[in-house]
């Protein structure tokens, strides 16, 4: 599998799947400290879609604790959680790209999210 894609491939991957995804693992990345997490998408998933099907359990699993954790839920509770049509369709891009769909997924979950943005409103930050 090739690591370059075209300007369509990449419009396509970035569908409303891959965003409620790439959002959960925002979240847990970044939010709730789950390092683990990034760094197995990362090194340890490469094309296989069955790791990836499994560290995508993985996640909805931990997202489903954080719903009643104190300092977590409120924002848990409001995010758009991947329903199962998301999850195929984001196991179809990784089948159909590889490890190019995890460096994607993974770029799209380093962007700042609501909370990213309140915390740093209230840090002074601008």
């Amino acid at each position: 599998m090739s690591s370059k894609i075209d300007d369509s491939t990449l419009s396509e991957l970035h569908d409303e799947a891959s965003r409620a995804v790439a959002s959960v693992l925002h979240y847990l990345i970044f939010h709730a400290k789950n390092v683990q997490l990034y760094h197995e998408l990362r090194l340890s998933v490469g094309d296989d879609v069955g790791k990836f099907s499994e560290l995508l359990s993985y996640a909805q699993r931990e997202l489903y604790k954080l719903k009643d954790d104190e300092e977590h839920r409120l924002y848990v509770r409001n995010m758009r959680w991947p329903s199962e049509n998301d999850m195929m369709i984001v196991q179809k891009h990784h089948a159909k790209v590889g490890k190019t769909y995890l460096q994607v997924l993974l770029g799209m979950a380093g962007g700042a999210c609501k909370r990213c943005l309140e915390e740093k409103k209230e840090g002074g930050g601008e």
